[in-house]
């Protein structure tokens, strides 16, 4: 036996992995590569994330055409003027045309409501524990770069200073400067969550989706 070889114990490396893996990934149930945290249909695969109407929900879990969150013979009236149509909104599959796919999409969801779709992070139950935990003490308190985003939520929406940055307040440029490895500062972070999964003080995936998606929906607190 090699005494300067590596010792490899039976699915020891197996288990590592597995953990490793559920460290980095967000969850993502219905696979389509979109995790839960800003998936519009979070039960019902649409990697192409479309949604017509705005609503928040996704054209694949969304046969409520009139928005009153019950999928009912009212939506089913305006289904029946949109066939064989390219309306938008009713072409729940997305591929250009209203037919019977569609209509066996609403028929599934009958009386019942749209979604479900990821719900908005906010900035108190969301980010602002992931900041305190990553940015402390620079941004919970010392106020380096003129902000206290850790703690502060009214400093997400002071103007960016960074040249990476133009045009956004504090909050938008948050998730560029952790994807350049900028920040946290000083903690040998790449950005990129794979490359940094055995660094604690680096953002994982899921944190990071997080924090996307509270840009995305406008910084709500």
């Amino acid at each position: 036996m090699n005494m300067n070889s590596p010792l490899v114990v039976p699915g020891v490396a197996i288990l590592l992995a597995s953990l490793t893996a559920h460290t980095v990934l967000a969850l993502d149930t219905d696979g389509d590569g979109v995790d839960d945290a800003v998936d519009n249909c979070s039960l019902v695969a649409n990697a192409d994330q479309v949604d017509s109407d705005g609503d928040g929900f996704g054209n694949r879990c969304d046969a409520d055409l009139n928005n009153d969150l019950i999928v009912n013979v009212l939506d089913l009236g305006i289904f029946k003027q949109a066939f064989f149509s390219s309306d938008a909104d009713s072409d729940f599959n997305v591929d250009g045309i209203v037919n019977v796919i569609d209509l066996g999409i609403m028929k599934a969801d009958f009386f019942g409501a749209p979604g479900p779709g990821a719900v908005a992070p906010t900035y108190t139950g969301d980010v602002q524990p992931i900041f305190a935990a990553k940015c402390a003490p620079c941004h919970t308190g010392l106020g380096l770069g003129d902000h206290d985003i850790g703690t502060t939520y009214g400093d997400a929406f002071l103007p960016a200073d960074d040249s990476d940055c133009d045009g956004l307040n504090k909050g938008q440029c948050t998730i560029v400067r952790i994807r350049s490895g900028e920040m946290p500062s000083g903690a040998g972070c790449t950005g990129d969550p794979a490359q940094d999964a055995g660094n604690a003080a680096c953002l994982t995936q899921a944190e990071q989706d997080t924090v996307q998606a509270w840009i995305d929906a406008g910084l709500p607190e």
